[in-house]
């Protein structure tokens, strides 16, 4: 099998822009993007004479897309998807990359010979350059994700993006408990400033009740990005500016997002406390639709805690011409599963995956190794 170190570009965009960050990906010579329907959320003010809460949660279609990428070219291809779909305007969307290693047969995500990864001239600009961010995933049971977005909302900390995904192994696990635990799971996703990333990951514990059986995971993940949506609010605009465009030029003109940390208002309540895992490897199966349960069976009984299943479009560029009709018609739906495993497991699952037929027909599958630094969930015993 080989080993390619890459970096993994994700980028959340309006589903309205998805064409144009596709056609975007094809001009760039990158070969394969995968796409999962999602929403971002924000909260929306009401008529002052309604009753209740006054605000409430709006959500924006949208598309998660991953692509992958020579490590040295990131942050042009971060640049260009900005530029094509705008992305430095608040409530359009993020992009991030993160470093990853693809582990299968030969495959091919770029087009050597039609690679063009030029980076628009405003890249050189030093206020433009990606930042430090952390990534915090949060998996809890369907239904349970609004309030938790309402919750980091309300306290201005960052704009959340929910995707869907079912939930494998624990649940199989857990005796008569498991027909009170919900196979359908939300994903939530967190891209905060590092100073506020334990903060973050405390009030996500607490909200989510993550110590208790059944109610989710929580992963944590340093990525680097060059555009966060900053949006928390839908609302008429009464300045020249808003509020989040006052914030964005504040952050170029400081360098970083320190200025604004939470922490220092809110001081951290015993983070750390409920952590049972440092320095994990999140393993990433991707594989053809309806073909993932062999290789998750052996990861399950090589170790591995459980698996969240999301399935994904893969999007190649069409054939330039009629040559390779049979290459057109391949199905282009793929199922995707996050393993976080120890690191000492994390050798051991590979061999067990592998040897279950990974990359061979009809599976036809890779690998994606990741780090997740921290891991919050309940423990048994």
């Amino acid at each position: 099998m080989t080993r390619i170190e890459v970096s993994r570009v994700t980028c959340i965009a309006d589903v309205r822009l998805t064409p144009a960050l596709e056609a975007e990906a094809d001009l760039m010579g990158l070969l394969r993007t995968y796409s999962t329907r999602g929403k971002q959320v924000a909260l929306k003010s009401r008529a002052a004479l309604l009753p209740g809460k006054r605000f409430g949660l709006v959500e924006a279609p949208s598309d998660l897309i991953r692509m992958y990428v020579p490590r040295q070219h990131e942050r042009a291809v971060m640049a260009r998807l900005a530029a094509t779909a705008d992305l430095f305007m608040p409530g359009r969307g993020s992009v991030f990359a993160e470093d990853a290693v693809i582990v299968g047969d030969p495959l091919e995500f770029w087009d050597q010979s039609r690679l063009c990864l030029d980076a628009p001239a405003w890249a050189d600009d030093q206020r433009m350059q990606p930042a430090p961010y952390d990534l915090i995933f949060c998996i809890v049971p369907r239904g349970h994700g609004d309030d938790l977005a309402r919750v980091m909302l309300d306290m201005g900390l960052c704009v959340p993006t929910v995707s869907y995904g079912e939930g494998v192994g624990l649940r199989d696990r857990l005796g008569l408990l498991r027909i009170t635990i919900p196979v359908e799971k939300e994903i939530l996703w967190f891209l905060v400033p590092p100073g506020d990333s334990d903060f973050v990951v405390d009030v996500a514990t607490r909200k989510a009740g993550l110590t208790q059986p059944g109610h989710g995971f929580l992963g944590r993940s340093p990525v680097r990005a060059l555009a966060v949506n900053s949006r928390l609010l839908v609302d008429r605009r009464r300045h020249v500016a808003s509020m989040e465009q006052v914030i964005s030029t504040l952050d170029q003109l400081r360098g970083s997002t320190d200025w604004r940390r939470m922490s220092g208002i809110h001081p951290r309540r015993s983070a750390g406390m409920h952590r049972h895992a440092r320095a994990m490897t999140r393993l990433t199966l991707v594989c053809e639709e309806g073909t993932s349960g062999g290789p998750v069976r052996a990861a399950l009984d090589a170790g591995a805690g459980g698996a969240t299943l999301v399935r994904l479009n893969r999007r190649a560029p069409a054939p330039i011409d009629h040559a390779d009709d049979e290459a057109a018609m391949v199905s282009h739906a793929r199922e995707c599963c996050d393993l976080i495993v120890r690191q000492s497991l994390a050798g051991r699952i590979e061999e067990a995956v592998t040897a279950s037929g990974l990359y061979e027909d009809p599976v036809h599958g890779f690998i994606e190794v990741g780090q997740v630094h921290d891991a919050v969930t309940y423990r048994p015993g």
